[in-house]
């Protein structure tokens, strides 16, 4: 049985690896509201390593769908920049558009694996290094779309509670008890695998 202090899946502070400025998406979004195109090229080109993994991991990295889905989410951007009325949350703007379409491809993703009843159709563009990074990747694959949206905003991405709810529009409770559910099954899958419950690297899910 888990311990409800288990250490597995902490919290990352930040780990994502890519460097977004808010001072510089904030002046770069208000110029392409503006109708600048070259602003919002640049908006993009500053969101899209972080909204392009976000989405991938939403919807299941190595799969087509998720690389749609991660140009779907860009093209949301760009059709919705004149939607964004406060410039200086675009991070947080642009991070709730993309897991909105995630979690739209998400769903249906999981639809067609149950009537499938098969992962066997699933393109995989590079399986994990290891076996344990398998587990985790097979374990975040296996999460219900709200809890996997959930646990890779607070554990890839670093959210907080507050930004992670604002991103999924939900209450702080919903993402306290999402969070739970999805490490208690992210758990359980590794056990399952023969892994015991330890820190998980965010490498292991991207």
């Amino acid at each position: 049985m888990t311990s409800r202090h288990d250490p597995t899946f902490l919290v990352s502070r930040r780990s994502f690896p890519t460097t977004v400025h808010d001072d510089l998406l904030a002046d770069l979004a208000r110029r392409a509201i503006a109708g600048d195109r070259k602003a919002l090229d640049a908006f993009l080109g500053e969101l899209r390593p972080l909204v392009t993994r976000t989405v991938r991991l939403v919807v299941g990295s190595g799969s087509w769908a998720a690389e749609d889905a991660a140009q779907e989410a860009l093209l949301d951007l760009t059709r919705g920049i004149g939607e964004l009325r406060n410039p200086d949350v675009a991070r947080a703007w642009a991070l709730k558009v993309a897991t909105t379409r995630a979690l739209k491809i998400a769903s249906h993703e999981r639809l067609v694996a149950l009537r499938r009843a098969t992962l066997a159709d699933v393109e995989v563009a590079s399986e994990p290094a290891d076996e344990r990074s398998a587990a985790v990747k097979e374990a975040f694959d296996r999460l219900p779309p709200a809890l996997r949206a959930t646990a890779v905003l607070r554990l890839h991405v670093g959210l907080s509670e507050q930004e992670t709810a604002a991103s999924l529009s939900c209450s702080v409770g919903t993402v306290k008890s999402n969070l739970h559910d999805a490490r208690r099954k992210l758990t359980a899958t590794l056990v399952e695998r023969g892994f015991a419950p330890t820190v998980a690297r965010a490498e292991d899910i991207a």
